[in-house]
């Protein structure tokens, strides 16, 4: 099934494939619930406390086939794979620490391409679709244009509640812009011109200084959060 509308990643209208958010490799292949402001806001709507059932898994008609084709290509095996790991990590973690340190094996540049292409993905507002070079950026797989007014976050996670979307959170450290994306084993959240709202995000921002394909060794030490609500930025 297909259908038209505005590609998310490179703007141009035409028809439209279903995307995974995040890829089906990565644990996204089952049916999920999930709830629009509808649901959640409107107590006057028939609609208001039900949820929507997607069969596929999370995602949406959000791409045109070369877009979800080529960023699938790309990157989605290196996601993929650090899922799978972010998984083991999750099953050997001491229960009694806020942070998971785990020796991984990634393509760092890979990874982080295919999360600002999930962030596209599912961001109604065309911020990232109007954020100048993002587009370009994940396109082309040698890019290192990077939008310097853009930060990206990781956090692990085992909430069954999905949590995809963007907007404005103000904290005691500011107003922020941002985006999340939750699903196991992971939360990522992103900062646009704005800082995030916690201090204990594991940042992947510097992923951008490596290159396409390249693998490296790392330790990483990740904070464990469980989501308060369906808004981004809140934790328990």
């Amino acid at each position: 099934m297909k259908k038209e509308g505005i590609c998310r990643i490179c703007g141009n209208y035409g028809k439209l494939t279903f995307e995974r958010v995040p890829p089906q490799s990565a644990f996204n292949s089952n049916p999920v619930f999930f709830q629009k402001s509808i649901h959640l806001h409107d107590k006057k709507s028939y609609l208001y406390g039900k949820k929507i059932r997607s069969n596929q898994g999370a995602g949406g008609y959000y791409l045109c086939e070369p877009c979800n084709n080529l960023t699938g290509s790309y990157y989605g095996d290196s996601y993929k794979k650090f899922a799978y790991m972010g998984m083991m990590a999750l099953t050997n973690r001491i229960w009694a620490s806020k942070t998971i340190n785990f020796e991984y094996a990634i393509q760092p540049l890979n990874i982080l391409k295919q999360i600002l292409a999930m962030f596209m993905a599912i961001d109604t507002s065309d911020q990232l679709l109007n954020l100048k070079g993002l587009s370009d950026y994940i396109l082309d797989k040698d890019s290192k244009a990077f939008p310097e007014s853009l930060r990206v976050f990781v956090y692990h996670t085992v909430t069954k509640q999905v949590r995809n979307g963007w907007g404005m959170a103000r904290t005691k450290k500011g107003y922020h812009t941002l985006g999340e994306i939750t699903f196991p084993p992971y939360g990522v959240v992103y900062a646009l011109d704005s800082e995030p709202t916690r201090n204990d995000f594991y940042e992947v921002t510097d992923f951008k200084n490596f290159n396409f394909n390249q693998t490296v060794q790392a330790r990483l030490s990740i904070p464990f959060l469980t989501p308060k609500t369906y808004i981004p930025g809140l934790y328990l």
